[in-house]
């Protein structure tokens, strides 16, 4: 398995256990706590993806230093491409549709969780595609 798609895996998987934990907590306590909460939750969820993704990347790098080192060829940058052509729609579809929520009497702070939760879905499919062209070898 090239080393980029091990960082692909161990990002999709950290994006959906981080971020599932921290929307999955908002959905349980259904938005009656203060503002402050969330916030730190989010700021939480930041900084244990961070250190999550960094120690990861390291064991993995470690475990397979010729791989880390090797540079990102044409087949690299391809499916890079690729996986950013198809994430992109993602992203502007869930903008625009939280964009139209405000119809729906979404108010300022629900928006900005929708845009949230739209980045994190878009960089899941990033992340997804790039995996998904890594097996089939394009």
């Amino acid at each position: 398995m090239p080393f980029k798609e091990k960082i692909a895996w161990i990002s999709v998987i950290t994006t959906i256990l981080v971020w599932g934990g921290y929307f999955g907590f908002m959905l349980v306590t259904g938005g009656k706590l203060h503002g402050a909460v969330y916030f730190g939750g989010f700021i939480a969820a930041v900084i244990a993806q961070t250190i999550l993704m960094i120690v990861a990347a390291t064991v993995t790098a470690v475990l397979a230093p010729a791989d880390a080192g090797a540079g990102s060829d044409e087949r690299d940058r391809d499916i890079a491409r690729r996986a950013y052509a198809l994430a992109y729609p993602v992203l502007i579809a869930l903008v625009i549709c939280v964009a139209g929520s405000v119809h729906l009497g979404f108010d300022k702070i629900d928006m900005a969780y929708g845009i949230m939760g739209s980045i994190v879905v878009a960089e899941i499919v990033h992340y997804a595609a790039q995996i998904a062209g890594y097996r089939r070898g394009y």
